[in-house]
């Protein structure tokens, strides 16, 4: 006779009887009937055994242990068995108190910031270990992977819910003082070059090419020629697209880098952004220098090194398909060399004289942007400006942002402690 039991089960042996216990059962026992067979079985055994099931119905300390002395399990399998303790779930699947604990190989899923990345969180780390909720106010606690105190927004480290369930930042940051303040820095945009822009947008729709012309007709040589657009370009010809190929940036390229951010600090747009983060006490010490950390410090997406919040929003990325590439600039210079086939607009929101907000498809190096979005004609510090602002005040969620006297919303997302930008765009209301 063979029998198939569950890694950690050791039944009695059976040979040669009419019937014998084959395995534990949550607590009970199956008997199975066999025609030519006498048992030979130990009383004291399953005596040991029943008195085992006993003493181990509970999960603490006992998560992925095979324990064939025990009437119920706690490891993987035994959902596949349903011989599951009754506290396996609570005991073993939850990440109470266990939120930034090290990896653990005997508990099945885990608590900490790698999980996301393996796809071995346990179900309730988002809700867990990444919120806000019965935690506004507390001390800072190195042991979750986000915080919800005054001082997490200028450490970048705040859980996603923290202005929907604390309040926001120090002394709080509304809607309407997001869309005040983003007002104010579109006013105060004196690089924007959308009235020298002339764009032709051809076929609406979301499949398709219904584009057969290109979508920037003329772009003049001033228009690309200004304080902050001349060097932002410089710094995106340092990029390769490729996920896979490790990025690095030589002497030349970090100068050139260090000329934008001098560049775009040098403008009111920049200046009135760092005094509004000040005073929502959203960040601590120089903007120039958190720009400079969160928008260029280059890390892991899928291969060392190979990324950037300012390559995936200003510059875009190649993964199979286009991930990112949300800047007008790039795309009209990718556009005019023969790299990019623009295939139609989807939809779109006027800015006043000074911009405009395009969703839209295209084809880049082969591979497809299915659904992008980008400010048209606006300068690279009031698209920065406007990311870094709801990347502090609403990161990992909707951002209210008005220009123009028109009303849209960004996303920002988080990456690697909430230090970092991994992405940032524009998006349009419906009820626009």
């Amino acid at each position: 006779m063979k029998v198939l039991s569950h890694l950690g089960h050791h039944p009695p042996v059976a040979t040669e009887g009419h019937e014998a216990v084959v395995r534990s059962y949550k607590g009970g026992w199956e008997r199975h009937h066999f025609t030519r067979a006498t048992m030979i079985t130990t009383t004291p055994l399953v005596l040991l055994l029943l008195s085992a099931g006993a003493l181990g119905r509970s999960c603490v300390g006992r998560c992925g242990v095979d324990d064939g002395t025990t009437s119920c399990q706690c490891n993987s399998l035994c959902s596949n068995f349903g011989d599951c303790c009754d506290d396996y779930e609570a005991v073993c699947l939850s990440c109470k108190d266990r939120c930034g604990e090290s990896y653990l190989h005997s508990k099945p899923c885990q608590c900490n910031n790698g999980c996301g990345s393996h796809s071995n969180c346990c179900h309730d780390y988002q809700d867990t270990c990444l919120s806000c909720e019965d935690r506004c106010g507390e001390s800072y606690d190195q042991s979750k992977p986000c915080q919800c105190n005054k001082d997490c927004g200028s450490h970048s480290n705040c859980c996603a819910d923290y202005s929907e369930v604390c309040g926001g930042g120090g002394q709080g940051v509304t809607d309407d003082d997001l869309r005040t303040i983003t007002e104010e820095m579109f006013a105060a945009d004196v690089n924007s070059v959308y009235d020298q822009l002339t764009l032709d947008y051809q076929g609406n729709g979301s499949s398709g090419d219904l584009a057969p012309g290109p979508l920037f007709v003329s772009v003049p040589e001033s228009a690309l020629s200004g304080p902050t657009i001349a060097p932002l370009m410089k710094v995106q010809d340092n990029y390769i697209p490729s996920v896979s190929q490790a990025e690095e940036q030589d002497t030349n390229e970090i100068a050139e880098q260090n000329a934008f951010l001098d560049a775009i600090m040098n403008t009111e747009v920049m200046k009135l952004a760092e005094t509004f983060l000040h005073s929502k006490n959203l960040l601590a010490g120089s903007l120039r220098d958190k720009l400079d950390q969160m928008w260029f410090t280059l890390y892991k997406r899928t291969h060392d090194r190979s990324s950037s919040g300012f390559e995936h929003v200003f510059v875009g990325e190649l993964d199979g398909e286009v991930s990112g590439f949300h800047n007008w600039v790039n795309f009209q210079k990718e556009e005019d060399e023969g790299n990019l086939n623009y295939y139609g607009w989807m939809d779109s929101i006027k800015l006043g004289t000074k911009g405009e907000l395009l969703v839209d498809r295209f084809r880049w190096n082969s591979q497809d942007k299915r659904k992008g979005s980008m400010f048209v004609g606006t300068s690279p510090e009031l698209e920065m400006a406007t990311y870094t602002m709801c990347f502090f005040a609403r990161p990992n969620s909707s951002c209210p942002v008005q220009m123009g006297g028109k009303q849209f919303q960004v996303k920002t997302y988080t990456i690697y402690g909430d230090s970092l930008l991994g992405s940032a765009y524009p998006e349009i209301l419906h009820s626009h």
